[in-house]
């Protein structure tokens, strides 16, 4: 090797060596599959006398999914994440967290996950991207056994009002599709920022810009679809209690759940409200967890008769006691019929949308990194609630099918 190649190489080394250390990045994941039976039943075979409003007539198929095998990757995801010192105490950070499937299922796009870039600094982080709301996140730490979610965790009744809604999604603004309902979200087009623990007391606040924003027509009113999502968190030694509230402005929900079709002359804004409170205490060995929620949604509609308000109460609770490197816990939601609203204040019923959920299960800690699981989760709808799991058993559910699984799965986290 000539002299000239041998300094060429040496560089590009030393910059190497300074890039590596100006820049810290980090790879890490999780692998995860899990083999279960599942199957819907007890679907109602036609419409009650006493039907509630918010579920039409033809909606009652009395249509069960049969019982059948099938692999969830709940999940798995890669991810990079890292930073870069600016000076003065200020970092420059990112992440691009990707899920993928390894059972052989089509899955999102490259960074559909949490993912985002900002600055970091002694009076907390702020960034833009896609993240989970904080009104999710509170649900997340130390709630459940399982670190992977969605296999038996509580989205089947925590996040969503039932009718359709999907148990938790990801979404940049307003679809105006079902998930537009949903209180389970990661956020894309926003804007957030996290606060720094002071004295146990933590927070976040998160913006989801209004890029659906229209201008009025002669036939259709200007929107504009915009999410505030925060919370508030206090951590005292076993016991973490947390706080969150979500508004959805012209997203419609309310026209995903039985209301007339949003965005029209005649219903032309929307205000959707969450509120949720958890409580985590640990001791030793020992976990339990609990959520309460209240969704409301409300149309501003002035087509007569037509429904423009429904609210609802859900709670979960979840409770594990290790042994060693085993654990066993079981855990129990309800999400309640409700009650809703008329344009003109004529009665509405919301008679038997609700459901219960029950789950329990088995952990087996191998090492740090991988996780022996094994699970039973039913859903119990009533004769008109289609509450679902994530992924859904079958294409849909059909008012008052209940959705029932077991099985095992494992997990690598690296």
């Amino acid at each position: 090797m000539n002299i000239r190649n041998r300094v060429l190489l040496g560089t590009i080394g030393l910059a190497a060596c300074g890039l590596a250390q100006a820049q810290n990045v980090t790879i890490y994941g999780t692998v995860f599959q899990f083999l279960e039976n599942a199957k819907t039943s007890n679907a109602t075979a036609s419409a009650p006398a006493d039907r509630p409003d918010q579920v039409g007539a033809g909606a009652y198929t009395g249509v069960n999914t049969p019982s059948l095998n099938r692999i969830t990757a709940g999940t798995s995801n890669l991810g990079f994440r890292g930073s870069e010192e600016l000076g003065g105490g200020l970092k420059a950070i990112f992440q691009l967290e990707s899920a993928f499937q390894v059972d052989g299922s089509p899955g999102p796009g490259w960074g559909a996950r949490n993912s985002h870039v900002g600055l970091q600094g002694s009076w907390g982080t702020v960034s833009l991207g896609q993240w989970d709301t904080p009104y999710k996140f509170i649900s997340l730490p130390g709630v459940h056994a399982l670190r992977l979610g969605y296999q038996a965790d509580q989205s089947p009744v925590i996040g969503n009002p039932g009718f359709g809604v999907p148990a938790t999604t990801t979404q940049a603004g307003r679809a105006g599709a079902k998930p537009d309902a949903a209180f389970d979200r990661r956020q894309g087009n926003s804007v957030q920022y996290w606060s720094p623990n002071m004295g146990g007391i933590s927070g976040r606040i998160m913006y989801g810009v209004n890029e659906g924003k229209t201008s009025a027509t002669a036939t259709a009113p200007g929107i504009s679809p915009t999410l505030l999502s925060a919370s508030l968190q206090y951590d005292k030694g076993s016991l973490s209690v947390r706080y969150a509230y979500e508004q959805h402005d012209d997203y419609f929900g309310m026209s995903q759940l039985g209301g007339s079709a949003g965005a029209t002359a005649a219903n032309a804004s929307s205000t959707d409200k969450g509120h949720k409170v958890v409580a985590v205490w640990r001791s030793g060995s020992t976990r339990i967890a609990g959520i309460y929620e209240r969704l409301e949604y409300d149309n501003d509609d002035a087509t007569a008769g037509a429904v423009s308000s429904y609210k609802r109460n859900s709670f979960y609770v979840n409770a594990e006691q290790g042994f060693g490197k085993h654990s066993l816990w079981a855990a129990y939601g309800r999400a309640e019929d409700g009650s809703c609203g008329r344009v003109g204040g004529a009665s509405c019923s919301t008679k038997d949308v609700g459901a219960d959920y029950l789950s329990a299960g088995y952990v087996y800690r191998v090492t740090k990194r991988t996780e022996l699981i094994a699970t039973y989760y039913k859903v119990d709808n009533k004769a008109s609630g289609t509450y679902n799991v994530l992924p859904g058993v079958g294409a849909s559910i059909a008012p008052g099918a209940d959705t029932s699984a077991f099985g095992v799965g494992i997990a690598h986290f690296f």
